[in-house]
């Protein structure tokens, strides 16, 4: 009898907790209707007079997507976008002001690229600019950030030809990693790490095809805009940005052309990286060893060499070795040597093997840098071959 009333009394209970929690679940109370959102997609923020900045954003067209007309590229996708801008003293009150010209709510959840204008980055206040996109609730911290040449708003205004705006090429670029990848958060924990030195990819329009419109191109990947803390105060080319990447355990999207014998070529795929920071202190003297180690695979031989043949398998890794350490010691002169600017994470490496000497020189470590010994320690293997031995039309002379 007394199991009968316990089963019931549970049974019960059960039942008058279910429908006392039910009171409490208030159901979509925080929808917003899409009919009632202005989606933004991407956003540029440039400099203005004094103290002001100007924020444009590009903001979705639902119709053009219902009209079929996505992915049309070219004059059709401007159509896909809206642009407005307006000016204030920091991005939460220029952004009021672009809500005064919208009749819908703005929605910054799908904004996935930002733009900061070339003046407004050698300025020094982009920090303060992204305290608003960690802070607000909307903006996402994975958003990739470039800079541009020029105005960020210009960039805004093209109409690329295969993608429906210009923020989507940025973004697929930034994916796939052809230059620096740097989000939101990235800037942030970077510009109070121990090198204070942030890496954003620089940015410009690509020519127009002749006899297209001007505004019917692209803006793609230049180079490296170097900061320090939140200031830009150097910049790095392409080719430079390579070897930055290999020293940062960043190479993701390069293709590496040697040349075993005169006139002729042979172009290689990395297939797996690994680079290591191994920093030392001997007798006084800071040195960083770089170890790396890649694996790459041959996707075009240009040459008259049997790459099945070891010898010639062991020059071609040789080549290689000597063909990635030339851009290394590229970027570590112009880098290291000439702009006394720790963009590899040197710093870091040495604060989490030595805190103690580290706390002696870092606040005059642009001194320390520069007359650092670095030495590359490089080694490389040829994994794949291709599925032909002999290089195809020239087996046969």
């Amino acid at each position: 009898m007394n199991l009968f009333l316990s089963r019931n009394t549970i049974k019960t209970a059960t039942i008058v907790l279910f429908f006392s929690t039910s009171f409490l679940l208030t159901g979509c109370w925080d929808r917003r209707e899409i009919n009632d959102t202005a989606t933004v997609l991407t956003a540029a923020i440039d400099k203005e007079k004094g103290k002001n900045i100007r924020l444009t954003t590009q903001i979705l067209i639902p119709r053009s997507v219902s009209n079929g007309q996505q992915g049309t590229g070219g004059a059709g996708s401007s159509s896909q976008v809206l642009i407005r801008s307006a000016i204030g003293e920091n991005m939460a009150d220029a952004m009021t002001k672009i809500q005064t010209k919208i009749p819908r709510r703005i929605f910054w959840g799908q904004c996935k690229v930002y733009i900061i204008g070339e003046k407004m980055a050698k300025k020094g206040n982009v920090r303060e600019q992204v305290d608003f996109l960690l802070r607000h609730p909307e903006p996402r911290e994975r958003a990739y950030m470039f800079v541009s040449e020029g105005d960020g708003a210009n960039v805004l205004q093209l109409s690329p030809p295969l993608e429906p705006y210009q923020g989507e090429v940025l973004r697929k670029l930034a994916e796939m990693q052809v230059g620096v990848k740097t989000t939101v958060k990235d800037f942030e924990q970077m510009s109070i790490s121990d090198s204070e030195t942030v890496l954003l990819p620089l940015i410009n329009k690509l020519p127009p095809s002749p006899g297209r419109n001007p505004q019917e191109t692209i803006a793609y990947i230049i180079g490296t805009a170097i900061f320090r803390k939140d200031k830009m105060v150097n910049q790095i080319d392409t080719k430079v940005t390579r070897g930055l990447l290999w020293l940062r355990n960043e190479i993701e999207v390069t293709a590496v052309t040697i040349t075993p014998k005169k006139g002729q070529s042979i172009s290689l795929d990395p297939i797996r990286e690994q680079t290591i920071l191994l920093p030392s202190i001997e007798n006084g003297k800071w040195k960083m060893t770089v170890k790396i180690r890649s694996e790459g695979t041959i996707v075009q031989n240009g040459s008259d060499l049997d790459i099945m043949d070891p010898i010639v398998k062991k020059k071609v890794e040789k080549e290689l070795e000597n063909d990635i350490k030339a851009r290394i010691n590229l970027c570590l002169k112009q880098v290291q040597k000439k702009m006394k600017i720790d963009a590899f994470g040197f710093g870091d490496a040495f604060h989490r093997k030595y805190p103690k000497e580290w706390n002696k020189v870092k606040d005059h470590w642009d001194k320390v840098l520069p007359e650092m010994d670095v030495k590359i320690d490089i080694k490389t293997r040829v994994r794949r071959s291709g599925l032909s031995t002999t290089p195809t039309g020239l087996g046969t002379r």
